[in-house]
């Protein structure tokens, strides 16, 4: 324990302390910057399966609503004879 501490006292033990404590920081920092990331990215994915559902609707109800209908009267101003 006492050798420990006496490499401690020189360059190369100070030198190894400010690496291991540079080298905690950086990975502190990777772990938060992967962490917000993946927040990120989920609020995305939730934001587009909102969207994606909300036009599966109106799509459907679109479809609901033609479908009585029959085909040949199915006519708009935009269509060409």
């Amino acid at each position: 324990m006492i050798g420990l501490i006496a490499f401690f006292g020189t360059i190369p033990g100070r030198v190894a302390v400010a690496g291991g404590i540079l080298a905690a920081l950086i990975a502190a920092w990777a772990g938060f910057a992967h962490h917000y990331k993946k927040i990120g990215e989920s609020r995305v994915l939730e934001k587009i399966e909102q969207r994606t559902s909300a036009n599966v609707e109106k799509a459907q109800a679109a479809r609901r609503s033609v479908q009585d209908i029959p085909a040949d009267q199915l006519n708009d101003q935009f269509r060409r004879d």
